[in-house]
């Protein structure tokens, strides 16, 4: 946002932070246990059927029912324009796993 203030070619765009190409949610929860030094965790899904089952009695699993198609289709955003105009890249997954675990560490007591 600081970069993007300040110039004014790209006022009124649409504008995305620098982002890291796609990963699973396995691999982003392997990256951070990578990085604590710890052993990748089982990740799994939670079928649909079951989700579909729990809407009914539960207005938060109707929530994420609703949203099901963010877990199963491909949800990708494109920051290029973004990298290329204010000549920014994004933080690769391990280094922002490893700066994040050791702030973490630093926290926590």
């Amino acid at each position: 946002m600081i970069a993007a203030a300040s110039n004014d070619e790209v006022w009124n765009r649409v504008l995305h932070a620098p982002t890291s190409p796609a990963v699973t949610q396995r691999e982003l929860a392997t990256a951070f246990a990578a990085s604590a030094g710890m052993t990748a965790p089982k990740v799994a899904a939670i079928p649909n059927w079951v989700l579909r089952a729990g809407a009914v009695v539960s207005s938060d699993m109707r929530e994420l029912a609703e949203t099901v198609y963010m877990f199963t289709d491909p949800f990708v955003m494109d920051s290029s324009r973004t990298e290329a105009v204010l000549g920014l890249s994004p933080t690769p997954i391990s280094e922002a796993a490893d700066t994040t675990v050791r702030w973490w560490r630093g926290r926590v007591r």
